[in-house]
Order: C-alpha cells, then structure tokens, then sequence
C-alpha cells in the first residue's frame, strides 16, 4: 500500500462481526497493511538482517501469554529498528501467537524492502520502524461492511454509537490494567442490538490512548456513517462497531 495518503478507505475487507459468536481461536484473518514507501533499504543489508531478527523475536514473545509486546534490535542508525506487536484485548495466547506469526510473514511480503511497515489482522496488529518514537495517529486505514442502517433509524444510532463508543474509550484508556480493552452493548431495538470494541497499545499514557481515541471515533461519520459495521485502525489504537 503506497505512501501517497495517510488514510484508506475500503469496503472490501471486511469481517462478521459478533461478539458472542467470534471465536479468538479463529483463523488469522489479514486486513490491512500500510508500506512507508520513501524508506527503503538495500536486501541483504544489515537492516534486513536486524528486521528479521526483530519479527522472530515479535513472533517468539507472543507465546508468553501477553497480548503486547514492543523490543528494540540494533544498537544504532541507520541499522536500528523498533518493533510491536498487538493482540486483541480477548484472544486466546495460541491464537495472538498464530496471528503473529502470519503477520511477520505477511509484511515481508506485502513491504519487501520498507524501513517501516504495519499490518493489521482481525485479532492483532504488527508494526515496524526504523525511527524509535512512533506515530500513533497515521497511517489510519478505515474499513467498513457495504450494509446500511435503516434512514429512519439514521439519527437514534448514530447517537447510541457515539455515546458507546465514548463511554469504552473513556473505559479503556483509564483502565489501570496492561490491557487497554474495552468491549460493550447497547439495545437498538428488542430485537437489533449494537456492539462496540475499543483498544489502545498498553505503552501509550492515558493521554495519548485518549488523543488516538478521539481521531478514531472523530473519523466514523466521515468514513461510515450509516453503516452497520465500520473498523477503524490507527497505529495506537482501533475502534470496531457493528449492529445485528
């Protein structure tokens, strides 16, 4: 995915999504991913060997029951690199493990030769970079399911949303757990209900969780509006709704 826009929108990956009925022992299922294109280095340099090093490490560290990690390989620029990994706040360790592994595989493929790079799954997110403070704004990816939420019904759900999404927001990024995650529900009617997750990377203080939770949430009426379900990913945190 080229660096010419900080954000994508797309209707095109996209996921049932049902909190009762997902399964956090499913299937790796890949989403989205963002190159930086005008950071590049040279194959079988020492970057590439550093990155390599860096995405086993990721992929080892998952196996240890923690749904974050961040490390750093390289002890200096241009060869340094800095790497995370996110899974979501509710899924299994073998299944944080298996999505991954598939993301460090994936972003060789999808980034060859990128400095920087991230990847999101339906359950966990992976990044790299060769700068040691990271964005946790941009690059922002919104994806969103084709389906409608009834006009007349327009108004009422977009104030529902607005307040659930808000209230697990304000949930997750005061939480004093490592696990900023927050998940809840709302009656659209008796017999529709509305879902609606939030999560931040437990490294982020409470203030920088809210500030990437406002531009998630800020981004919904331009991106979604009137959609049952809408995800949107930011390197910090994402944000995920969806009515059934």
């Amino acid at each position: 995915m080229a660096a010419s826009g900080f954000r994508v929108i797309s209707s095109v990956f996209f996921f049932l999504f049902r909190f009762l009925l997902f399964s956090t022992e499913a299937v790796p299922v890949y989403s989205s991913h963002y190159c930086t294109d005008s950071l590049k280095f040279e194959p079988n340099s020492t970057f590439q060997t550093n990155l390599n090093l860096l995405l086993s490490s990721l992929t080892s560290n998952a196996t240890e029951g923690s749904h974050f990690y961040r490390t750093r390989v390289g002890s200096a620029a241009p060869n340094s690199i800095t790497g995370l990994f996110l899974c979501r706040g509710d899924t299994l360790s073998a299944a944080c493990h298996d999505c991954v592994a598939a993301a460090a595989t994936e972003i060789k493929q999808k980034c060859p030769v990128e400095r920087e790079a991230i990847i999101w799954y339906d359950i966990c997110m992976l990044r790299y970079s060769n700068q040691s403070i990271l964005n946790n704004i941009v690059p922002g990816v919104d994806l969103f399911n084709a389906k409608n939420v009834s006009v007349k019904e327009l108004g009422r759900f977009n104030k529902l949303l607005a307040n659930l999404l808000n209230g697990l927001a304000s949930k997750a990024e005061n939480s004093m757990e490592d696990n900023r995650f927050a998940t809840g529900e709302v009656n659209l009617t008796s017999r529709e209900t509305l879902y609606g997750l939030v999560q931040c990377t437990p490294e982020l203080s409470s203030f920088y969780c809210k500030m990437c939770f406002s531009s998630a949430i800020a981004s919904v009426p331009n991106c979604c509006d009137g959609k049952q379900g809408a995800r949107v990913l930011l390197p910090g945190c994402n944000i995920r709704k969806e009515s059934c």
